[in-house]
């Protein structure tokens, strides 16, 4: 007798008394708690085995005596949270009004999960304590965050700086666009640290959510897309070491976005919004606000959307309170702005123009501009870089996002400094070279778009040799909605 074969009798002995508890109405539980996690081992009905019929089915019971329960049943994500108790071998979930009974037989759970009125038997197994543990991941994989199966919950637009600490650790800080609660789709800015191991892996902390949206105020639905780097930066009569650039907007349909910023004393927070000048870049960009709003309106009802601005890019001029601030713009396409932010408060713009597509083009050969650019200067060999998508998509990508399946990263030759930067971006005659492209051969995903370079606290690469990007994955078609499976995932450019 194999194992499964075990489980389905011993699931069959248990029937009658699951049956009888197994969804009835509320009442508030009494009794005792434990601690521990249970994962999906097998499911039959009756004789019929349908464990294949699961992606997962996953039990956490803590101390507190609350509990959370994740299922994926035919591809369909049921997540419930509830409170139980325990009773001998009997566990008792209350959720949503309703109970739900478990046998324990050691390291096994039953209970049973309804289908149409069919109870089918389920059997759970405890998970060992190492399960548990965070791994340390390759740089080339997903970073981190929770299986697409688990949960809806979503990781894209990274920004990524590393340095060495005290310690002599190389620590990776990486924020990015994530929504708080499972399901949810408002966008907060969460924040984790990597700290590189022996074995050139990475072990990432929790996540912690550091920007959220400010109700009634100009980001008051949602905050997402960072750029950060180090610089000093006045405040209120308070100097800062960290400046934020962030996308913020009050709209549901993708409009009217506009760009804001905010400030730290420390890297991990806490970060103070810029009420001041908030939005820096407002959604109809540097353009008339009348002319701007007539387009919008024009555009309603009509394939066009009036986007706004948003998902910047920072690198230091000075070391100190003048940035580059990049930004993608409706009006501009690729907006750039030199802003001398020593007094926060009080910004003075030095000047405003579009970015050059010259010599950019997507995976197939096609000219094309980069968009959702993210950009590093490289002081040893003289050049801008920038990571962007290139309107591929490839495979074919019929949703209504029509999100990019392949990234690239480029590069400007021949600039010294970087007031030698801001001159070309002013002068506008200079030549991208294409030095290759992330997309679904190298990560397994559909989409790879939203990308985000490593690069030091002022905006540089940390090595002329090897350039890191980060591109934020997902499907095209996946039945939790396609920005559920949005993951972070890294890829090396080798520089020759």
């Amino acid at each position: 007798m194999n194992k499964k074969q075990f489980f389905s009798i011993l699931l069959v002995a248990m029937w009658a008394l699951l049956t009888l508890a197994a969804c009835t109405p509320a009442e508030e539980p009494k009794g005792e708690t434990f601690d521990a996690s249970y994962v999906f081992t097998s499911a039959t009905d009756g004789d019929v085995d349908l464990t294949d019929d699961f992606v997962l089915y996953n039990a956490d019971f803590a101390a507190d005596g609350s509990v959370k329960v994740v299922i994926n049943y035919l591809n369909m994500l049921q997540t419930r949270n509830g409170k139980y108790t325990v009773s001998g071998d009997v566990v008792t979930e209350t959720s949503d009004g309703k109970t739900y009974t478990y046998r324990i037989f050691g390291d096994i759970l039953l209970t049973t999960f309804e289908d149409g009125g069919t109870q089918i038997s389920v059997t759970l197994t405890r998970k060992a304590a190492d399960d548990d543990k965070v791994k340390a991941v390759d740089f080339e994989s997903v970073l981190f965050g929770d299986d697409i199966n688990d949960t809806k919950k979503f990781n894209y637009c990274p920004a990524i700086l590393t340095e060495t600490d005290d310690s002599g650790n190389t620590v990776m800080h990486i924020w990015y666009c994530t929504n708080k609660d499972s399901g949810i789709i408002m966008d907060h800015i969460g924040y984790r640290t990597g700290v590189l191991q022996k074995d050139g892996k990475w072990l990432f902390s929790d996540e912690k959510i550091v920007l959220a949206p400010t109700e009634g105020t100009w980001d008051g639905r949602h905050t997402c897309d960072p750029a950060v780097i180090k610089g000093e930066f006045r405040m209120g009569g308070q100097t800062y070491n960290y400046l934020m650039a962030y996308l913020g907007c009050t709209t549901e349909d993708y409009q009217k976005n506009e760009t804001g910023l905010a400030v730290a004393k420390d890297i991990g927070g806490p970060w103070v919004k810029v009420d001041s000048v908030n939005p820096i870049v407002p959604w109809y960009d540097d353009g008339d606000m009348a002319t701007e709003q007539g387009k919008y309106e024009s555009w309603q009802g009509t394939s066009r959307i009036y986007w706004g601005t948003g998902m910047p890019s920072l690198v230091s001029v000075d070391g100190k309170g003048e940035v580059l601030l990049f930004y993608s713009s409706t009006l501009r396409g690729t907006g750039v702005r030199r802003l001398d932010l020593s007094d926060i408060d009080h910004p003075v713009t030095k000047f405003t123009t579009s970015l050059s597509h010259n010599g950019i083009v997507n995976s197939r050969g096609l000219k094309c501009n980069v968009g959702i650019a993210d950009f590093a200067f490289d002081p040893v060999a003289k050049r801008l870089y920038v990571t962007g998508v290139t309107n591929d998509k490839l495979p074919e990508d019929v949703t209504k996002t029509l999100v990019n399946s392949h990234s690239l990263l480029a590069y400007v030759d021949g600039l010294g400094d970087m007031e030698a930067v801001c001159a070309a971006l002013q002068g506008g005659s200079y030549k991208w070279n294409v030095v290759g492209y992330v997309g679904p051969s190298d990560t397994g995903w559909n989409r790879n778009h939203n990308p985000g370079m490593v690069r030091s606290a002022l905006g540089y690469v940390p090595s002329s040799n090897k350039i890191g990007v980060v591109v934020s994955t997902g499907n095209n078609d996946w039945p939790n909605e396609n920005i559920f499976t949005y993951r972070l995932f890294g890829h090396w450019f080798e520089i020759k």
